[in-house]
């Protein structure tokens, strides 16, 4: 996920940043033992800024598996810091669960620290990664960069775009978005970008002694090319963004496809879900709620795209306030997440994709 994106829309919030924001490698983290050897890298609080993926470590008897790597260079070392604590067995491979940056961009320090370590992904992922990662960096980071200027002028003018007086929590909020992202801008453009060496279209199984990991495509779900990585001794499998908790992430997703992927998460014999975005997760509650909430918006969505509206008016008629109420309470930061992550991203997408529409299924994060 792009994360001068999540934090612009973290920055509309009315309420202030977590009191991690803006300290890109000083967030707090948590070594979970999950089985015998199975270990994750858990953010402590999965919103706060900047949002980065968990990271899953598979111990076997003479390598290492990992599984996504991190967005910040600085959480990435962090990442293989806290792996040399726990074995100084060599990391053979790496898998990236789907291509958004929180997932790849650690691949080349991996690669550093370990030479020899090979990259897995889907091949879609491979691709994806390419077009709407590498090849656009520079060119984001430039127009990231540049947008800056649009929050200085509200500080400058006291009001934002809509003309809104901005109060003294609100201008401290500004203030740390934009030091965090000035912060940041310099260190993504520092990168080692690193695509996969092998990659699957449906199921990849490596056997370490007695472990057994699976590795699996089961379907179109948060991006074209979602892996789920299933340990079936320990009953343990990692979700990657096709399950993202508190507020699940919608960009540029297939949302009528997307619950019957989780389906299939569902009925794999795990009992623990490890999500790449919040902390492990030991029944199906939330997976189910999220899958009704993916059902519900096509469902909504179909209705919409039968009229003769425009996508972006037809998307005006669709309200997920219900949804919202459910998945943010009365946290308003949560609600302006789900608003951001799932409302606007979403809708508009799904009822495109109702209609037929054939840029409305391809690979971004619009």
């Amino acid at each position: 996920m792009n994360a001068l994106r999540l934090l612009a829309i973290a920055l509309l919030a009315p309420l202030a940043f977590a009191a991690s924001a803006g300290r890109v490698s000083n967030k707090d983290y948590d070594i979970v033992t999950l089985a015998d050897g199975v270990h994750g890298f858990v953010w402590r609080d999965p919103s706060a800024q900047v949002i980065e993926g968990n990271a899953l470590f598979i111990v076997n008897e003479r390598d290492v598996i990992v599984v996504d790597t991190g967005l910040m260079p600085a959480s990435t070392l962090r990442m293989i810091e806290e792996l040399r604590k726990l074995t100084p067995k060599p990391v053979s491979m790496v898998v990236n669960t789907h291509w958004h940056d929180d997932h790849v961009n650690g691949n080349g320090l991996y690669r550093d620290a370990y030479p020899g370590v090979l990259v897995v992904a889907h091949a879609n992922t491979r691709q994806d990664q390419m077009e709407q990662v590498i090849a656009p960096r520079q060119a984001n980071l430039d127009k990231g960069e540049a947008g800056l200027a649009r929050y200085d002028t509200w500080l400058e003018k006291g009001v934002d775009d809509t003309g809104k007086a901005i109060d003294e929590a609100r201008r401290k909020r500004i203030v740390e978005f934009l030091a965090t992202a000035r912060a940041e801008i310099p260190l993504l453009r520092s990168v080692k970008d690193s695509p996969a060496d092998i990659t699957l279209d449906s199921k990849l199984v490596v056997e370490r002694g007695d472990r057994r990991i699976e590795i699996l495509h089961l379907g179109l779900g948060n991006t074209r090319g979602d892996l789920v990585v299933f340990l079936p001794k320990e009953r343990i499998v990692a979700t990657g963004d096709l399950l993202v908790y508190p507020i699940p992430f919608m960009f540029g997703s297939y949302y009528d496809t997307w619950p019957e992927t989780l389906e299939k998460v569902a009925a794999l014999p795990a009992d623990t879900l490890f999500l790449m975005h919040g902390a492990p997760q030991k029944d199906r509650t939330y997976l189910k709620q999220v899958q009704a909430l993916l059902r519900d918006i096509a469902a909504r969505s179909k209705v919409a795209a039968a009229t003769s509206l425009s996508a972006e008016e037809a998307a005006k008629q669709v309200d997920l306030k219900d949804w919202q109420a459910r998945f943010a309470g009365d946290n308003t930061i949560r609600q302006r997440e789900f608003e951001g992550y799932v409302v606007q991203p979403a809708v508009t997408r799904a009822i495109r994709q109702a209609r037929g529409e054939p840029a409305a299924f391809l690979q971004n994060l619009q």
